[in-house]
């Protein structure tokens, strides 16, 4: 490989000073004068129907400006948003009117001059509901007798032919004969796993500020994943042009995929507009829980039939995913049980539920997850039962260069599944690893395929020499550094003379959202293009002011020189200036991109925990991951990148749920919806691989997703190497653990 002189090296991220130092400013951050309060009028109820809106009192309240619900807006008030992760556009009304279908659901909104005035003001909204049942369980909601969660929920056929009630939508695929896979397998195990939801959990809950002009200009500033998404969603909501609707990005307190639609912008734009003043709007973590669009949960039964060596010939899986009260949740995520692996034949019935839940949307790898725990959990199994180590059984299934698994279009390039999961086996010597009593290892893998999406960027040389680079891009794991870092590589200076500066809506050229790993695949290779035109430009005029063969300049030490010959040189600096008073003007190169294929990659982890039998409590002694990452920009940010996933993996597995009981949530608070500390997180060793992309600047692969996917299915087998009971319900709780050895008779006390 290449090698180079900024990419490839630890670099402290462009914007460390400010967050740590706290002068960045995030969206809840933003005042203006005059500024009024936003706040929701929501529903106690996960289902009912509204009889009666009463709200005078509140609108009498001094300090309350406007309240508005969808009577008073009219019929035709109504938000279209559009899911970029599952390919849908809904429409629907701005508050809920007749109906409400989920605990939270919004069914009107005001503004008064203060956020204790507005609290005050809600408490005196008076709402008549007639209760109506409720359902929040996917398994019993598509039972014959279950509530009807919406009138356009969709009636489907199992495939045992069972009538499925409550239906959002349904996927269907088939490759290979399965039928004749599983006749010819020496083994066949069926299992059934549950993962509940989970919550983002971004620190920084959703915050904007939205000021109308007189003139109908709307400035809205905000934390958000994609302030193009922002801009789109605004004005398709409400109808407005979308020249008239400019979107400011603030630094991002975490979004995880949950901060790319307009969940909360439509609602304060309103009330600008009928208040003629800004109007901010900050949800509480309560509101947060209640109201956000988290992951969803999924009900996966897994059937695998394989021979006595290890060789799977044949995997069916029936799904129920929980999309909520809204269309959406991964159906398409079920196929993960192919994985990275060239099984012969493969079937998926996968269904969308509709439940009295929120809606649902991206988080971390949308769908990942969920469907490599259920397909890593049962090949397991399925090593244990056989006799076969399970990383021996992975590798003897792998794909490899040239192969083509059944769902690829062409055979495989580029792809380093088996390095990457040696290398992490080799890091604990795994096959030296020693058994102790309650102690388990346990190892599984996680697919992940960066996107692409369209993008550009311009890279400018300023008056004093250093450089600029100017994009759309909303950073949210460290990509203005890693941009940085392929700009100043490819014009020959250095990382400190580069500068990544984010624009506004109206001011930037396009920027795809931050998230399916697709930043620095994207628009780092817009970044860079931008940067080879301006290093083009940059060396025709230093011939032209040398008087020298192009091909005989290079770029080093701030200025552009002859090969050999220091003396005979020009600083960028003074290049900088001398563009100024060229015919050619200001030195500036533009890159974009739009949509080019990448590779898939896999994070392949392996724990180590160890299990109290008296008490289910259950400890994480070590985590140790590897990742294919095409080609390593920035280390800071790949170990950054693969701890963070990890550790979010590790929740999901181990204590993250969103609790319900007859659609009401029990855990909306931080202080209940448990997630890792400090003193949770394990020693954590992470490596990496380089197998280089042929579309990725400088070989780049996305990373950002990967390192969370296998994790839930490591910890599930190592909690079963280490008990010997399989536990398929996530997380794995005390309660649970307890609860299981107590059922298979292996608890400690008592002995039953």
């Amino acid at each position: 490989m290449a090698d180079y002189t900024v990419i490839g090296k630890p670099v402290p991220r462009v914007d460390a000073v400010d967050k740590v130092t706290g002068t960045a400013r995030y969206g809840a951050d933003m005042n203006l004068p005059g500024m009024l309060w936003g706040k929701f009028i929501r529903s106690p109820h996960p289902h009912a129907r509204i009889k009666r809106i009463d709200t005078s009192k509140a609108e009498a309240l001094p300090g309350v400006i406007s309240v508005i619900t969808q009577r008073s807006l009219g019929a035709g008030a109504t938000v279209e948003s559009e899911d970029k992760v599952h390919g849908l556009k809904m429409s629907r009304s701005l508050f809920a009117d007749e109906y409400v279908r989920y605990q939270g659901e919004m069914i009107g909104a005001l503004a008064a001059v203060s956020p204790e005035i507005a609290a005050e003001a809600i408490e005196l909204v008076e709402v008549e509901y007639e209760l109506l049942p409720a359902v929040d369980d996917v398994v019993e909601a598509v039972k014959p007798d279950a509530p009807l969660v919406r009138p356009d929920a969709k009636t489907a056929t199992a495939p045992d032919g069972t009538e499925l009630k409550n239906i959002a939508g349904e996927t269907h695929s088939e490759n290979g004969d399965v039928e004749a896979g599983f006749a010819a397998s020496d083994l066949i195990v069926e299992d059934t796993y549950f993962i509940p939801r989970v919550h983002q959990t971004y620190i920084e809950p959703h915050a904007c500020l939205a000021k109308v002009e007189p003139n109908g200009r709307v400035t809205i500033w905000t934390s958000t994943q994609s302030i193009f998404s922002i801009r789109s969603g605004v004005a398709s909501s409400l109808g407005i042009p979308m020249s008239k609707v400019n979107v400011i990005g603030m630094t991002i307190g975490g979004g995880f995929g949950g901060k790319f639609g307009p969940l909360i912008h439509p609602y304060a734009v309103i009330l600008s507009q009928i208040t003629g003043r800004p109007v901010k709007i900050v949800l509480s973590r309560e509101e947060e829980m209640l109201d956000g669009r988290p992951a969803p949960g999924a009900w996966i039964r897994v059937k695998t039939g394989a021979k006595k060596d290890g060789t799977i010939l044949a995997r069916q899986a029936y799904a129920l995913w929980d999309s909520g009260a809204e269309p959406g949740a991964s159906i398409h995520a079920t196929g993960r049980i192919l994985g990275v692996y060239k099984f012969p034949a493969i079937k998926v019935d996968a269904y969308a539920v509709y439940t009295n839940k929120p809606g649902t949307t991206a988080y971390r790898a949308p769908g990942a997850p969920q469907g490599s725990y259920a397909s890593e959990a049962q090949l397991d199994r399925i090593a244990q039962e056989l006799g076969i180590d399970p990383v021996d059984l992975r590798l003897k299934n792998m794909a490899e260069d040239g192969d083509k698994r059944l769902t690829d279009r062409r055979p495989l390039t580029h792809v380093a599944f088996k390095q990457t999961l040696q290398q992490v086996a080799e890091s604990v010597d795994w096959w030296n690893r020693k058994k102790e009593p309650n102690r388990g290892w346990g190892v599984a893998v996680g697919e992940w395929t960066n996107g692409a999406g369209p993008g550009s960027a311009v890279v400018s040389i300023q008056e004093d020499g250093t450089v600029r680079v100017f994009s759309g891009s909303m950073d949210i794991s460290g990509t203005d550094t890693g941009m940085g870092q392929m700009v100043a590589e490819v014009l020959g200076v250095r990382m400190e003379d580069v500068q990544v500066i984010r624009g506004d809506t109206d001011s930037t050229p396009y920027a795809t959202g931050s998230g399916g790993s697709v930043v620095l695949f994207s628009m780092g290779n817009a970044a860079k293009r931008g940067a080879e035109a301006l290093r083009d430009k940059m060396l025709t005029l230093a011939a032209e002011h040398l008087e020298a063969d192009r091909d005989s300049l290079e770029i080093a030490d701030r200025a552009i020189r002859a090969k050999g010959d220091a003396e005979r040189s020009v600083t960028l600096t003074e290049l900088a200036q001398i563009s100024l008073r060229t015919m050619g003007g200001p030195l500036v190169g533009v890159g974009t991109f739009a949509s080019e294929s990448s590779h898939p990659v896999i994070a392949a982890q392996i724990v180590q925990v160890q299990v109290d039998p008296d008490t289910g409590r259950l400890e994480v002694l070590k985590l140790a991951g590897s990742l294919d990452v095409g080609r390593a920009v920035n280390p800071y940010e790949i170990e950054g990148q693969m701890e963070g996933g990890a550790v979010q993996g590790l929740a999901w597995g181990w204590m993250e749920e969103m609790q319900f009981a007859e659609g009401r949530m029990l855990n909306t608070h931080l202080s209940d919806y448990r997630i890792p500390t400090t003193m949770d997180t394990p020693p954590i060793t992470s490596q990496y691989v380089e197998v280089e992309s042929a579309h990725g600047p400088f070989g780049v692969k996305g990373i950002g997703e990967p390192p969370i996917v296998p994790t839930p299915a490591a910890l599930h087998a190592a909690v079963a190497d280490a008990t010997g009971v399989r536990i398929n319900t996530l997380p794995l709780t005390p309660e649970r653990i307890y609860t299981a050895l107590r059922y298979a008779g292996k608890s400690g006390g008592n002995g039953h």
